[in-house]
């Protein structure tokens, strides 16, 4: 049966965060593989890596070097019930981001949930992207609804965006975190018809 639970955002110590998801998969019993998500989990763990290379002019060295592209967070796919249990049990977990805007009956704030199929994309983004991909804290209010048609990131949906350059990206959003930017050719993007 397929996970399709919403993602939790918890907070953990700065440069921990790939630690942390060998500590929840030790937890949780789920077996280490190289694969950043498996549908078949009871609870799922994600960092969003990606290689960059690094240069040091001065003294003439370069280097690739896996980059965590959301500092302190560490994405969990579980039920409320897993959170909960993994809130107690792992320590290294400082706390879970909650969402500002919405309360419960009682006013008490509610956890911060990202949609399953928000982190489908921003995932396989990551996983296929050849350019740089950036987080943008801001959230897109004005732009065109594109699909790509071609390549191994055929299908994704997301919204263009110029920057103040000239070049044209694609943004995906993503609740409480913002937008993943990529450069992308626009030759390569289809108009969605809302």
């Amino acid at each position: 049966m397929e996970n399709t639970n919403d993602w939790y955002i918890a907070l953990v110590t700065p440069n921990t965060e790939k630690e942390c998801v060998k500590k929840i998969k030790n937890l949780v019993g789920v077996k280490e593989t190289d694969e950043p998500y498996n549908a078949d989990n009871k609870v799922n763990a994600y960092v969003p890596i990606q290689r960059e290379l690094h240069e040091w002019p001065s003294i003439k060295k370069r280097k690739w070097v896996d980059k965590v592209l959301c500092p302190c967070y560490l994405f969990l796919q579980c039920t409320e019930k897993d959170r909960y249990d993994l809130a107690c049990r792992a320590k290294f977990i400082l706390r879970f981001i909650t969402d500002r805007a919405r309360t419960d009956e009682t006013g008490k704030r509610n956890l911060a949930r990202i949609p399953h199929t928000q982190m489908e994309n921003f995932m396989r983004m990551i996983g296929d992207a050849k350019n740089p991909i950036t987080i943008e804290p801001s959230q897109l209010h004005v732009g065109t609804k594109v699909r790509v048609k071609t390549g191994c990131m055929a299908g994704i949906e997301g919204y263009l965006s110029r920057e103040p350059n000239g070049a044209v990206k694609l943004a995906i959003y993503i609740d409480y975190l913002g937008c993943a930017k990529m450069e992308f050719p626009i030759e390569d993007l289809d108009i969605v018809e809302e």
